[in-house]
């Protein structure tokens, strides 16, 4: 299991450096450089690039090893599968500490992939680099002003953590927050999660001040009572709203397209989310209300709630609600 050295490598780092960075404006080098500096990051900007062309006015170099020593805690990866054992290797000489891997066609895309996923796992374990992705969109971290994604939103701070095995979700989250106004303090798609689960972001936003509400989208789940044992001891620290796709035959072989993610039965995992504390949501819209409310209003002492309306119907169905 990741560190908190490592998780605060990943979301307060104070070096970053894009590998693979481009001039071309619509590769992921160019987008996620373009991201970072637009959010204001505070911390140093590295880059490396195979001609050392200056990208957005940050000169890169065409090898890791150019770089200085001990200045950079997260490598922002957007290079091809087959160069990534070398440049993880390379890092770790650089004293990187958590890597974010945006590449594709590992676990998602069949066994040989998976294959390759586990091989690169172990890799990182060796390196001592905690492995975010990989097939992920990107990480947010608004009190380090820190937006290193494939995508352009950068939400409002708050005090909303999202942990994501969908990129796709994590936009629809920091647009909601953009427009409600009711910020995110972290937010990470997990992508395969081959290293480092939607249950392990959520134990670390359990201890981050800046973090009120964890709210989660998952796939699948591949340890279930793993899973729901670390929720279960988050949950008295920090409140959990969850969405889970995949609650269909048909969407069961979409995430495992999407994700390489194995689907649960939906009977057993909302009987798990009670037990285990979470809230759970049928709607990314669902989902975000209710996070937004536990964000920004006192939390219940119990489970005894008071139904006042002039109309009875809507009493019937708000206690069915409840």
């Amino acid at each position: 299991m990741p560190t908190a050295e490592q998780f605060t490598a990943l979301f307060e780092p104070r070096g970053v450096l894009i590998a693979g960075a481009s001039t071309h404006p619509g590769k992921f080098g160019f987008v996620s450089l373009h991201n970072i500096l637009a959010s204001g990051y505070r911390g140093k900007v590295f880059a490396t690039n195979r001609d050392g062309s200056e990208v957005l006015g940050v000169q890169t170099v065409p090898d890791i090893d150019d770089l200085p020593d001990g200045e950079i805690d997260l490598v922002f990866v957007c290079t091809p599968k087959a160069a990534n054992p070398e440049l993880l290797r390379a890092c770790a000489r650089k004293g990187i500490t958590a890597a974010f891997l945006t590449t594709a066609g590992y676990g998602e895309s069949g066994p040989e992939g998976r294959a390759e996923e586990d091989e690169l796992v172990a890799l990182c374990e060796e390196l001592g680099i905690l492995l975010a992705g990989p097939n992920g969109q990107g990480v947010v971290s608004t009190p380090a002003q820190l937006c290193a994604q494939i995508v352009a939103p950068y939400p409002p701070a708050g005090p909303i953590g999202v942990a994501s095995q969908s990129g796709n979700f994590v936009s629809s989250f920091l647009n909601m927050a953009t427009a409600t106004g009711i910020g995110i303090s972290r937010a990470v798609s997990a992508g395969n999660a081959a290293m480092a689960g939607v249950a392990d972001y959520l134990g670390w936003y359990a201890s981050d001040a800046a973090t009120k509400v964890g709210l989660a989208y998952v796939e699948g789940i591949d340890d279930g009572r793993g899973f729901f044992e670390a929720v279960r001891a988050i949950t008295p620290e920090m409140p959990v709203v969850l969405v889970k796709g995949g609650a269909t035959a048909g969407g069961a072989r979409a995430a495992s397209s999407h994700t390489g993610s194995l689907a649960t039965n939906d009977r057993v995992f909302d009987g798990a989310c009670r037990q285990a504390g979470v809230s759970r949501a049928r709607t990314v819209e669902e989902a975000f209300e209710a996070a937004a409310t536990l964000a920004t209003q006192p939390l219940p002492a119990g489970n005894r709630v008071v139904v006042m309306t002039t109309a009875g119907g809507w009493g019937v169905v708000t206690a069915d609600a409840i």
